[in-house]
């Protein structure tokens, strides 16, 4: 029976759709900028690069996605589906901003993360079958000092093709 399910996993991709085999090759497959002085890269975990800065008490992720999901998908709705788990959250700011080749929305929330007092900046931008999420998770008071990192990681991205 163990050997049945690899034969049966190959089957079903090969039943899949070529463009959501195709849209699903495309996770990861992006350029960030480098958030620069004090930030030290770690392993993603779940994500597709991922920064720590310890003096802030900060972390930066970014993520993709792709699939027929996310090819309509509005930013606006994909942006409130990453503060789902964060206790009391208030929108700060919300902007049409370019990321890359296309325009996303960037937002910063206020709100509790595990009890603790935090403020995010999150950034959702679609490009053909994907969208990447860029999360910065920093303590209160520490947000607006570590924006031009953000920005810089921003201001990398690149759907490289």
């Amino acid at each position: 029976m163990s050997r049945a399910a690899p034969l049966l996993a190959l089957l079903l991709a090969g039943c899949m759709p070529a463009a959501w085999q195709q849209a699903r090759a495309l996770e990861g497959k992006y350029k960030v900028g480098s958030p620069g002085s004090g930030w030290v890269s770690v392993a993603p975990g779940g994500a597709d690069h991922a920064w720590v800065h310890k003096a802030a008490g900060a972390s930066l992720y970014t993520d993709s996605n792709c699939g027929t999901r996310f090819r309509e998908a509005r930013t606006q709705d994909l942006a409130t589906e990453l503060v789902a788990g964060l206790q009391g959250a208030t929108q700060d700011l919300e902007v049409v901003q370019a990321i890359g080749p296309r325009e996303g929305i960037v937002r910063t929330h206020t709100g509790r993360l595990d009890g603790m007092p935090v403020r995010l900046g999150i950034a959702v931008v679609n490009h053909d079958w994907c969208t990447y999420d860029f999360v910065l998770i920093a303590p209160l008071g520490q947000l607006d000092t570590l924006w031009p990192a953000y920005q810089a990681v921003l201001d990398g991205f690149d759907p490289v093709r």
